[in-house]
């Protein structure tokens, strides 16, 4: 049976005792006489009593002082993630961040679970796949060429490593000149997190707060080609305001950033003045991109549900994946999500892109024909393989054991023994090191 572990504090260390199943008490301690000179004071410190049962013989205590504790994980020999590593030779091979990219990035407003990931245990690293490459020569040929022509979606099975790729190609867009628009978390966009209130001018339900959101990070991340961008015309803005020819973009992203009332209405010009400019190319990724093709969890004064294309900001989205709206140079990247059970895929999305599913579409089955004519407009597939070749799970496996999410064992028996549970995929690789992380024992 493993023993219960139970953490005591000492004055001068972190202790820990173990214990049978069934705890007796400690045995009191005899009162000590008070002195009448007895000091109080911050140099003098009460003894702490540490309570327990016994264990065989007696009681068993382990400490664990900071002198014990493990160092941080030294990943410098690993080389950088910038355009000049992205080749077919270091398939397999773990990079990290720069720390000015992850910055940068963290910037964006990274989910929870990936920003921690990346964070913990030596710092930011991930393993460079054939997907990773290959995105990034998509990302080389969409340069100069519209983004109408440049649409892609990332699908696979759940844990395949979606976000990540995406997270890479993003990075690489950083590292390669490019204009960044990077949404982590589309699913803040309907899932009623923010303030509302209908536009009757532009028949939409306005979201000022997400605007600003947008607009506040794309100023922060692209703030020195903005500054190289100027307006071909001039723009009028609400509340009397007026963006003037010639002046600089990203003065009216500032703007947009610090006045909600014009939020809305900035956002929308300045993704018309990138539409149109091609002094640089500008990329939007989009990760949970499902949730632009389901509806949302805003609601009407009458309490109707309220569709992603009646809301502003995924409705701005959605022009740029539908190509309704392009960049003149560029590319719109999306992904789809399956890690949240509460946002999972419409069947008009299914339809829509023609997704493997174990709930079949059957001419019963309702579909919103907004939601299918925005999937079926053109948006094309990039499948993400369930598992990663060997290369590239030896690769995430040594990874994994130096950053320690794991003990030192790397023997062959257990590399094996992961690759066969895991099945390839890096999500279960993840979790199965975590399962046979060796226990503390005494």
């Amino acid at each position: 049976m493993r023993p219960i572990i139970r953490f005591s504090s000492t004055p001068l260390s972190r202790g820990i005792s173990t214990s049978s199943t069934v705890l007796a008490a400690a045995k009191p301690k005899k009162a000590t006489a008070s002195s009448k000179n007895a000091k109080q004071g911050f140099n003098q410190k009460k003894k702490e009593t540490t309570t327990g049962g016994s264990s065989g013989s007696g009681q068993s205590n382990v400490a664990l002082k900071f002198s014990m504790a493990g160092q941080v994980p030294d990943l410098s020999d690993y080389p950088k993630l910038q355009p000049i590593n992205f080749k077919s030779e270091n398939v397999g091979r773990p990079t990290t961040f720069p720390k000015t990219t992850f910055d940068k990035l963290k910037l964006f407003g990274l989910s929870k679970k990936v920003e921690q990931e990346l964070s913990a245990n030596g710092g930011p690293a991930s393993v460079i796949r054939q997907s990773t490459i290959d995105l990034a020569k998509q990302l080389d040929g969409s340069k100069a060429k519209s983004s109408k022509d440049a649409r892609y979606v990332l699908t696979g099975e759940r844990g395949s490593g979606k976000s990540m790729l995406l997270l890479q190609t993003v990075a690489y867009a950083l590292e390669s000149g490019w204009i960044v628009l990077f949404n982590p978390k589309a699913t803040e966009w309907t899932n009623s997190s923010s303030h509302y209130i209908y536009d009757s001018q532009t028949q939409l339900f306005s979201q000022w707060q997400s605007a600003q959101s947008i607009l506040s990070t794309l100023l922060a991340i692209n703030k020195d080609k903005l500054d190289a961008i100027k307006l071909t015309s001039d723009i009028e803005l609400a509340q009397g305001k007026t963006a003037s020819k010639g002046s600089k973009l990203s003065d009216l992203v500032a703007t947009g950033s610090k006045d909600d009332r014009v939020a809305v209405k900035v956002l929308d010009e300045v993704m018309a003045v990138l539409e149109k400019q091609t002094q640089f190319p500008v990329i939007w990724a989009i990760d949970e991109a499902q949730t632009l093709f389901t509806t949302s969890q805003y609601r009407t004064q009458e309490y109707t549900p309220i569709e992603p294309y009646h809301l502003s900001t995924p409705r701005l989205a959605l022009d740029f994946v539908s190509g309704r709206r392009s960049f003149a140079k560029g590319t719109v990247l999306t992904s789809l999500s399956l890690s949240d059970p509460k946002n999972p895929l419409s069947p008009s999305l299914i339809d829509g892109l023609k997704l493997p599913t174990t709930q079949p579409i059957t001419p019963y089955t309702r579909l919103d024909p907004y939601h299918s004519l925005h999937a079926s407009s053109g948006l094309k597939k990039i499948e993400i393989p369930f598992n990663m070749s060997d290369e590239e799970i030896s690769g995430l496996y040594k990874l994994l054991v130096r950053k320690g999410k794991t003990s030192n064992n790397q023997s062959d028996n257990l590399y094996m023994e992961i690759k066969s549970l895991s099945g390839g995929n890096p999500n279960e690789i993840k979790r199965g090191l975590s399962r046979l992380t060796a226990a503390i024992t005494v």
